[in-house]
């Protein structure tokens, strides 16, 4: 007489463990770029500034600085206004080409203009720190930049682009109503427009 037997079900295997999603990337350079209409008008802007940096100050370093300094803005904006970023692929070379040019063309000043940039840049850190959401890490590289471009001039572009944020914010309220209070502004615009003025005013 066979004696029944009771399956026994096999152990199942431990679950695996589920993978967090990764973090999002950021899109290539080529993806930021400006294209169509923006994109010409970005260019055109970018030459008429180079023109401007030469016709203002000659065959001088003064001009080569404002040759990388015041496209590369121009870009900057440009891609910030869109896209809410300030890429490192280009602030980072135009820092070192503008830093390069300083330290070739005016030796004596060269650090004075890195002290600015390392104020600049560090004050935006220590803001965006204590205030999460205010000022991004982007916006910090871009005071870098825009204090080793302009040296003493740094603090009145910083004033023009605070200014212009504080316009800017009046005239979202102005328009959109209290609901705007929330809505984030990006202030790589302004500081290129701080940087640019401060550049030629200055």
């Amino acid at each position: 007489m066979s004696v029944p037997t009771i399956p026994v079900p096999e152990p199942a295997a431990p679950p695996e463990p589920v993978a967090e999603p990764a973090a999002a990337e950021r899109p290539p350079l080529s993806a930021l770029l400006p294209t169509g209409n923006l994109g010409v008008l970005v260019a055109a802007a970018g030459l008429a500034l180079v023109v401007a940096s030469f016709a203002a100050f000659g065959l001088h370093g003064r001009a080569l600085v404002g040759a990388v300094f015041c496209p590369s803005l121009v870009l900057l904006a440009a891609i910030d206004v869109k896209h809410r970023v300030l890429p490192n692929t280009i602030i980072l070379p135009a820092s070192l080409a503008v830093g390069l040019i300083v330290a070739a063309s005016a030796p004596g000043a060269f650090l004075t203009h890195l002290e600015a940039g390392a104020a600049l840049g560090g004050f935006f850190f220590l803001f965006g720190t204590i205030f999460a959401g205010s000022i991004g890490m982007g916006d910090a590289k871009l005071g870098f930049l825009l204090g080793l471009a302009l040296g003493a001039k740094t603090l009145g572009a910083t004033l023009i682009a605070f200014a212009g944020l504080l316009v800017g914010a009046l005239y979202v309220l102005a328009t959109r109503g209290a609901s705007a209070r929330k809505d984030s502004i990006p202030f790589g615009p302004f500081l290129a427009l701080g940087g640019i003025l401060g550049f030629f005013l200055g």
